[in-house]
Parts: C-alpha cells; sequence; structure tokens
C-alpha cells in the first residue's frame, strides 16, 4: 500500500521526477568571489569494484574556484577523501581481491602520492580471487568516515589543523566477520587499537528504524564533538571526545567516549519534537537494493559544528527527504532550528516543481566556512555550491565526470536497470590555499550564468546525405 502511495504521488507532481534536464552545463556555472570563502576544494568520490578486479582512472581531484582541476591523487579512493595542512590527503587503497565498497588500507599521502602513514589492522578477512584461490589479508573495512585529531570533523577550523605526523585517528568501520554492524575505532599513530566500539552490543539502546522496525547499528558519518560551548557550560552529554553518529535513516546521536552509551539521541520519531518535525518529513518508503529494501529519506553528515565557525556548537545535517532535500542547522540543546536551506525556505510552495530542485536521495554533505556561509554537496547530482546565509547562491560546480554505477543489485525479485552511469560525489570540502603550498594561488574568476530564457545550445548544420 505504501509503494502505491508513492507511485500515486509522482504520478500527481511528475516535476519531482521530470524536472532534471538531459542537457545542462557542467564545471562552474556561478562564481562571485567578493561573496565567496574561497579555497581548493577536494571531491571526495568511492566507485564500486568487481570482484578480483581494481577499478580503472580514478582518483580524488582538487579543483580551484573556477572549477580547474589543480591537482590530482591518482589511485586513491576517497570514503571520504580529506586534505590535510602541506598539501596532504586522508584516503584510502583497496587490495587485490576485495569486493563492495569498504576500504581496506587508510592512509595519509603527500602531494604526489606516496605514503606517509596507513592502517589496516582491523580484521584479517578471506577473499576469494578471479581464479578460484582464497587467501587472507588484513583490512581495515572502514567505510563512510575518517577524521585526525584534534579537527573533529575534517574540515576546516581556525585553531584545529589536523596533525599529520602524530595524533589519533578515528575510524568508522564494519564489525568482526560477517557482522555489518558499526564499529568506531581509534587507531594511534604507531598503529594500536586505543579504542574499540561494536554497535552489536548496543542495537538496543538507540537503533530501531521508523519505518522497518530494524535494529542495526550502521551509519554514513562518525566525528568527535570537538571543543564546544555546552561542554564548557557543564553539560557532560557533550563532552569534546564523544562521538555523534547517525543511523543511515531516520536517528542522529551522540555516543559517550567514557562509558560507550548513547547520551543524546533525536529521532526516529520525530513526533516527539515539534521543532525538529521538518526532519522526519516524508519518511516514505523509497526501494532499493540497501539494508532492507529501502534506500531514500536518509540523514546524511551529521554533526557539531566546530568551535571557531560561524554556528559553532549547533547540529548541521544534510536531510536526504523525499521528495526534496533540507539542510537543517539546529540547537542541540533547545532543539530549535537555526538555519535551513531548502526549495521551502526560497519559498516555494511544496507542490511547486521548483521545491523538488534541490534533491540527492543518498549521500551528500554540508561544510560551515569561516564567512558564516554553508558548502553544500548534492552528491547524487554532482552538484556542490556555496550558499550565504540569506540564502543566495554564490559559488556552482557541477561535476563533470560520469563514472558512477549506482548500487546495482535486484529489489525483491525485479532487476534494476541501468540507464548510464552518473557523476557522483559523495562529500566535497573546502580548504584554504595555504593548505596546499606546492600550488601558486590561483587567479579568480568571476562567472556569470547568462539569462535562463536565452541560453541556447547552437544548432549544426545538417550534412547533406551521399547518394
Amino acid at each position: 500500500m505504501k509503494r502505491l502511495l508513492v507511485f500515486l504521488a509522482l504520478c500527481l507532481f511528475p516535476s519531482i521526477v521530470l524536472a532534471y534536464p538531459t542537457v545542462f552545463p557542467h564545471g562552474v556555472t556561478i562564481y562571485k568571489p567578493e561573496k565567496c570563502w574561497n579555497g581548493y576544494t577536494v571531491l571526495a568520490k568511492v566507485l564500486p569494484r568487481t570482484p578480483g578486479q581494481m577499478p580503472t582512472g580514478y582518483g580524488v581531484p582538487l579543483i580551484d574556484m573556477n572549477g580547474n582541476i589543480v591537482h590530482e591523487w591518482k589511485n586513491v579512493l576517497g570514503f571520504p577523501s580529506k586534505i590535510l595542512p602541506g598539501g596532504r590527503l586522508m584516503g584510502g587503497l583497496i587490495k587485490k581481491n576485495t569486493v563492495g565498497v569498504d576500504i581496506d588500507v587508510v592512509a595519509q599521502f603527500d602531494f604526489k602520492g606516496n605514503i606517509e602513514w596507513q592502517w589496516d589492522k582491523a580484521e584479517e578477512i578471506e577473499v576469494k580471487g578471479p581464479d578460484g584461490k582464497v587467501e587472507k589479508i588484513w583490512s581495515a573495512r572502514q567505510h563512510h568516515d575518517v577524521q585526525r585529531e584534534p579537527n573533529p570533523v575534517g574540515y576546516y577550523a581556525p585553531g584545529l589543523d589536523p596533525f599529520v605526523d602524530k595524533g589519533k585517528t578515528l575510524i568508522a568501520g564494519r564489525g568482526l566477520g560477517k557482522d555489518n554492524n558499526e564499529r568506531l575505532m581509534e587507531v594511534s599513530w604507531d598503529g594500536k587499537i586505543i579504542w574499540d566500539f561494536f554497535g552489536k552490543d548496543h542495537t538496543d539502546e538507540v537503533i530501531t528504524t521508523a519505518r522497518a522496525g530494524m535494529k542495526y547499528w550502521g551509519g554514513n558519518v562518525a566525528s568527535w564533538l570537538g571543543p564546544n560551548k555546552w561542554y564548557d557550560q557543564g553539560d557532560e552529554r557533550f563532552h569534546p571526545d564523544n562521538i555523534i553518529m547517525d543511523n543511515y535513516n531516520d536517528t542522529i546521536f551522540i555516543i559517550s567516549k567514557k562509558t560507550s552509551k548513547v547520551v543524546w539521541q533525536v529521532g526516529p520519531d520525530f513526533s516527539k519534537y515539534p521543532q525538529l518535525a521538518k526532519l522526519g518529513m516524508n519518511r516514505t518508503e523509497f526501494l532499493g537494493p540497501f539494508y532492507g529494501g529501502f534506500v531514500g529519506g536518509m540523514l546524511h553528515y551529521a554533526h557539531m559544528i566546530p568551535k571557531g565557525l560561524p554556528g559553532e556548537g549547533n547540529i548541521l545535517v544534510f536531510n536526504n527527504g523525499m521528495p526534496y532535500s533540507l539542510v537543517t542547522e539546529f540547537n542541540p540543546v533547545t532543539l530549535e532550528i537555526v538555519w535551513e536551506y531548502s526549495g521551502i525556505e526560497l519559498g516555494y510552495a511544496e507542490s511547486h516543481g521548483l521545491a523538488h530542485k534541490f534533491f540527492s536521495p543518498t549521500i551528500s554533505s554540508a561544510q560551515r566556512l569561516p564567512n558564516g556561509n554553508t558548502l553544500i554537496c548534492e552528491g547524487d547530482g554532482g552538484r556542490i555550491f556555496e550558499v550565504t546565509k540569506d540564502l543566495e547562491i554564490v559559488w556552482e560546480y557541477i561535476y563533470p565526470v560520469y563514472d558512477w554505477t549506482g548500487l546495482g543489485g535486484a529489489v525483491e525479485g525485479f532487476k534494476q536497470k541501468r540507464i548510464g552511469k552518473s557523476n557522483m560525489v559523495y562529500r566535497a570540502y573546502r580548504v584554504p590555499y595555504d593548505w596546499v603550498p606546492q600550488l601558486k594561488k590561483p587567479v579568480e574568476r568571476a562567472v556569470i550564468p547568462p539569462p535562463l530564457e536565452k541560453f541556447r545550445i547552437p544548432a549544426q548544420p545538417v550534412k547533406a546525405k551521399k547518394k
């Protein structure tokens, strides 16, 4: 019945699914230098793999404000990839025969791609090669997130530069064996696991999803809270060492580092929080080959805005929603919404097609910038844009490479057709120019888009057919 209602809704509002054009510009389409927080942007991508095969032609690109690729770390995967000071990259590698999207080796690379630090000692796993031979390898089984202290979230914040030659690393990974519940690990610089957390031991505490009654501890973000005003005011729930996560679908929670217990939570039933009702919007089952047959309506990249940035201490989250998305900033104590970006906030009625043009059913991220702007990665469509507090888009970029084949698989007996690849970008991060000293600061040139009603693709003369 739920699926029938979804189908009818899409029929009644065809603009929801038909608003995406067939042909449109790529690269930087809007750039107002005087209103932006200018720097380099790293694009975090991850590609699916075939057993026994390494993906080819992949890498982590770094672009300037005009969309030029100024550097690329070849043969590195990003789940995610993050820039460290000195032109370094935190990324990942896979080993010959492993499958899926998990990372086998978490690594820190220098500007030239040389490995400065690496770790893979989460679990020794068995893998089968194309010849059918089984061998054992060590794997980090990392997925979705990784942080290097003292930076809690993996993007630039004043005074919180991540270490590059010492310190612990927070790794989001899988459980042991066939257990795919979340495993969180803090790893020392010399490779020792100094804190280990297994989600399967805590499923009764928090993770019962609103839709399927599924008990599963898994997430797409894991970051420290870092220094914050709430803890300074005496609220122990927000200890800087505590870790914030979100469930794959509809819960945000904070784990006490000291006790491994959940000390703060919103969701999955957002009717309990009138202030945050929008975070629970349109939680309709959305078919997909992912953990029980649904993928839509997720929350992604929920984190506490680091100290030193506008909005510090608030929670910032990309709410994938359905059939439109929201980026929401809210106070974790009062649960009141402080700022939001969506088609609805722009003034369109929910039934208006333009209200749904900002939409990514999966992945995506949002970063608070030092000037108060927010960098948003609308991941499924490869669109990254910078927006002001007043919702003005001052920079927009469309990723021009189509190399993502999707999650694939079959859904309840129905084969998922692959019409073509997409330009998916998992996350995007902006860093200051001086974090990459190997590059000369680029010239910043404004990009002013033409009026849409006058934008045309020139017609080509028709060649006469040979008789």
